[in-house]
């Protein structure tokens, strides 16, 4: 059966005006008038999180016009579409997390026509160190000072400062890249992140763990320096990576290119650090089940497919459990590794975590096959590709790795991470294409056992 554009959602009736970016600029500035605002003159959606049944988180950038000041501005806004009397109680109860002025002078908006309650940032109900992070790309102050310091080995002034917020996940996460010039005439570039858990400083013991590790000695492993975690503000600072993203240089990736990432990620899975976070079998189990039920709830026809599936993924547990743990990155694709000349470097870490290596192999192949379905090119080359890459980390690691491991890893991937996030995110195109990942994951886990190469 073929998949609708969007969920039919009967407690979301607002689903399909929340991810259209025109319909919700018409919203907000209707909402903004009693303001002052006079033009929203764009509204791009940023980013969606769907839960299905109960609301729809998104993201917007507004560019807002100002006649009379004679400016333009950009303003970011997220909001939850809720189910019918959510929205009123939860812009009550987040009143005091929501009252700092934003850009525009609003700090949040209920719309209840559309039961959705939105927050202008600076303001986010759970990123209490969000305002910290923004006031120090317009100004930098006392929490960039300290972490120039650490970088430069005393230097604390910057004469030119340009920084950006570049990454805001609402609720979740954000970061913000600085790019400095010091008193020196030295140019530093660093970011600055923060993530609801306040997780910093346990991403910063990771990352000093494999910048001072033998593989990172060698070269072998190259990340992104940690520079300091501070406590008082919530805020993880780290040194910029030379290079680009690697989707953006080789968005098929050639065998040899990914021959090179096959060996830097034996390197990072076979270097031990201190982690907080760990998958074993019985938990990536109870995930796999948990998502097939919200895409079941989501589509009941896809119900005997996934039970197939579940089954499936289940048989191999046995061997999965019985799998070292190793050093994942938790969130490898290819944006997250910076090529620069021969040299990659794998960046955002803050998803490190320990589990089988195989997770990590078959979430990588996923994602290609993923983009390849979605671009519409062939899987071989997928497979070409994912083979130089398996033979190199074989080769270089040394961690169990079988054909029927990687098959069962990038089978669960399909579905914990590519049809939950074509579901969760709403992308134009996503949502249509779970089925095909379903149908794709259910071949490879059917042929997990067999010898040979992956399936095609």
């Amino acid at each position: 059966m073929d998949a609708p554009a969007l969920p039919r959602d009967a407690r979301l009736p607002q689903l399909a005006r929340a991810v259209d970016g025109r319909a919700m600029g018409h919203v907000f500035e209707a909402a903004l008038r009693q303001y002052g605002v006079q033009r929203v003159t764009d509204c791009q959606v940023e980013r969606i999180k769907y839960r299905p049944g109960r609301n729809c988180t998104v993201s917007y950038r507004l560019e807002i016009r100002d006649e009379r000041q004679g400016c333009s501005y950009t303003q970011r806004v997220a909001g939850r579409f809720c189910a019918p009397g959510e929205a009123a109680r939860r812009h009550a109860r987040n009143a005091s997390r929501v009252g700092l002025a934003s850009r525009c002078g609003v700090p949040s908006l209920l719309v209840p026509s559309l039961e959705l309650f939105a927050w202008f940032l600076p303001n986010d109900p759970k990123l209490a160190s969000l305002p910290i992070l923004i006031q120090a790309t317009r100004n930098g102050g006392s929490a960039l000072s300290e972490a120039l310091e650490v970088m430069t080995g005393g230097e604390r002034e910057a004469i030119d400062l340009h920084a950006a917020l570049v990454q805001y996940v609402p609720e979740s996460r954000a970061c913000a890249r600085f790019d400095v010039r010091l008193a020196s005439g030295r140019e530093a570039s660093l970011f600055a992140k923060l993530d609801r858990e306040n997780g910093g400083a346990a991403t910063h013991r990771v990352m000093q763990a494999l910048h001072a590790s033998e593989a990172a000695r060698d070269g072998r492993l190259r990340t992104a320096r940690p520079l300091l975690w501070q406590a008082q503000t919530g805020l993880h600072w780290q040194a910029a990576v030379a290079g680009r993203p690697l989707i953006d240089l080789h968005p098929h990736c050639p065998p040899p290119v990914a021959a090179r990432i096959g060996t830097l990620m034996a390197a990072l899975h076979d270097t031990e650090v201190p982690l907080a976070r760990s998958l074993g079998g019985d938990a990536l189990h109870a995930q796999a089940c948990e998502i097939a039920a919200l895409l079941t709830q989501v589509e009941p026809a896809w119900f005997e497919r996934l039970s197939r599936l579940l089954g499936l993924l289940e048989a191999p547990l046995p061997d999965v459990r019985a799998l070292p743990e190793a050093t994942l990155h938790g969130d490898l694709h290819p944006r997250n590794i910076l090529v620069n000349g021969d040299a990659l470097s794998l960046i955002d870490l803050d998803g490190a975590r320990g589990g089988p290596a195989v997770l990590e192999l078959g979430a990588w192949i996923a994602e290609a096959l993923d983009r390849a379905i979605h671009a519409g090119t062939p899987l071989d080359q997928v497979q070409a590709s994912a083979e130089s890459m398996l033979d190199a980390y074989t080769q270089a690691s040394r961690q169990p790795v079988t054909q029927a491991l990687v098959a069962w890893a990038t089978a669960r991937a399909l579905l914990c991470e590519r049809a939950y996030r074509g579901m969760a995110n709403l992308r134009p195109g996503r949502f249509e294409q779970v089925p095909v990942l379903l149908s794709l994951a259910e071949l490879i886990a059917g042929q997990q056992r067999i010898d040979g190469p992956l399936p095609r």
